[in-house]
């Protein structure tokens, strides 16, 4: 899949009449989501995780937290640095990604 790096991170949408939300087409031809298509929505504490589909979030969570394991992180250091990225882009009105850590 490829996504239009523009709109990552920090894309913003408006919340509509009766809380809907329109995903920006670059993200819905990037995960091939279609009108009925089923999301799942994670409240992860401060933040909101949109998944494509009604099943895997188990799946996504094992890999993540292998992953995570194999760095050396744990969840709760991944969501400190969510966290700490999103008060950098509430303040900074031109924020740009943290550069990706050396393997």
């Amino acid at each position: 899949m490829t996504l239009d790096t523009e709109l990552v991170p920090g894309t913003e949408v408006r919340v509509a009449q009766r809380g809907q939300i329109t995903l920006p087409k670059a993200f819905r031809d990037a995960y091939a989501i279609r009108e009925g298509d089923v999301l799942t929505v994670v409240d992860i504490g401060d933040a909101l995780v949109l998944a494509v589909g009604r099943t895997g979030i188990d799946r996504i969570a094992d890999e993540l937290a292998a992953e995570l394991a194999a760095r050396g992180e744990t969840l709760e250091s991944m969501l400190d640095a969510v966290r700490e990225a999103r008060e950098r882009y509430d303040t900074d009105p031109d924020p740009k990604p943290d550069p990706e850590p050396e393997r």
